[in-house]
């Protein structure tokens, strides 16, 4: 009967110093137990222990044990936070080094401001007899088709100049193109597209640098496969 007293007392009495250990300045309670908060809770602990069941020296080395865990996960946190902040301010800076510099992209996006439109590339595997290129527009409708011909495997440029099928100019805005190429045996040749332009801008309002070329095609700088200098104007 009088151990089951004393142990109810103890209880309270650490559970009270629990409740003041991990409650804030504004009376919040908080998840995390900091060093002092721990200290605390280990006195009182040793302070209301049933004499005649002192903490044993094994469950007092455990628990500083795990409490050094737990604080060196907390410090490697604060350190890897620190880490990724300076990692993303060498990033930042670099990405805003492209600007005015000549890059190439990929994907098959292309972006038209009613005079201009991205340059679009095309990568063959192979050597094609025959390279179809498609121009549509955001909803998906066909606006332009361009029989390209014969061309060797390897690069190669898909000039679009803006204009329709029946040769209207095309409004402003985002379009696509999808280049498709076959062989002398009407075989499909493995092809990869890119486009290119001059960066005129890097933003960085979605977390992670995004560059705008002087077309206002727009791409994530992970898109980016090459960088070079513009071509100066004759």
């Amino acid at each position: 009967m009088t151990n089951s007293i004393g142990q109810t007392a103890n209880t309270g009495a650490v559970a009270a110093a629990a409740s003041t250990a991990t409650t804030g300045a504004g009376g919040s309670a908080t998840p995390a137990v900091s060093q002092q908060q721990f200290m605390q809770l280990l006195i009182a602990q040793l302070k209301h222990q049933d004499p005649t069941q002192p903490l044993q020296g094994t469950e007092f080395v455990t628990q500083l044990a795990q409490f050094s865990l737990v604080e060196q996960s907390a410090n490697q946190t604060q350190q890897l936070t620190s880490l990724n902040a300076q990692i993303a301010g060498l990033t930042n800076d670099q990405a805003s080094q492209l600007v005015g510099k000549n890059v190439t992209l990929n994907g098959s996006s292309l972006s038209f401001n009613g005079t201009l439109a991205t340059p679009a590339n095309a990568l063959l595997a192979a050597p094609a007899s025959s390279v179809v290129a498609t121009i549509t527009d955001a909803s998906g409708n066909p606006v332009r088709t361009l029989n390209l011909g014969p061309h060797a495997a390897g690069g190669m440029t898909v000039p679009w100049d803006g204009r329709g099928d029946s040769g209207q100019v095309q409004p402003a805005g985002t379009y696509s193109v999808s280049v498709s190429a076959t062989n002398t045996d009407g075989a499909s040749v493995a092809v990869s597209q890119s486009v290119s332009g001059v960066v005129a801008n890097v933003s960085f309002a979605s977390g992670s640098p995004e560059i705008t070329l002087a077309s206002g095609a727009t791409a994530p700088v992970s898109n980016v496969t090459s960088v070079g200098t513009p071509t100066a104007s004759p």
